[in-house]
């Protein structure tokens, strides 16, 4: 045999492995994890505390001033008055929240995929400041 041909027999051995592992990786993979009071596949913005009344959305937001929460004391426009928020995107997408419309005036919090921040979790400075939320695939910046 020559080496030529070891060579080729034993690449397509590795390259055979390789593929059963990936294989095996995306079978057993789970669905996105869901984040606390919101139904997957959205991004969830609630008034006072995860559970009071929310506003939920599926796609980027530049202005929340036309935006009302669902649920107690409507209506309540969303806009500066978000106190917590939650993700369950199915799509692997962060939450980004931003003080101004347009996604202006600075990022003030985010929310990853499967995860949700609590109105005791954010500080003075991020609590019902947020006018804009963009959807954006995992970042390096640090989320809840």
């Amino acid at each position: 045999m020559s080496s030529i041909t070891g060579f080729r027999r034993r690449a397509a051995a590795v390259l055979g492995a390789t593929a059963l592992v990936v294989a095996a990786g995306v079978a057993t993979a789970g669905p996105a994890a869901a984040g606390e009071d919101c139904d997957p596949g959205y991004h969830c913005a609630f008034w006072v505390e995860i559970g009071s009344a929310k506003h939920s959305y599926f796609n980027s937001d530049p202005n929340f001033t036309d935006d009302w929460f669902d649920g107690c004391c409507s209506p309540v426009n969303v806009n500066d008055r978000v106190g917590a928020a939650s993700n369950s995107s199915t799509g692997g997408y962060e939450s980004h929240y931003y003080k101004d419309i347009d996604y202006g005036g600075g990022l003030l919090f985010c929310v990853n995929p499967g995860s949700q921040v609590r109105a005791g979790q954010l500080q003075l400075w991020q609590t019902s400041q947020a006018s804009s939320l963009k959807l954006r695939p995992t970042t390096t910046v640090p989320c809840f």
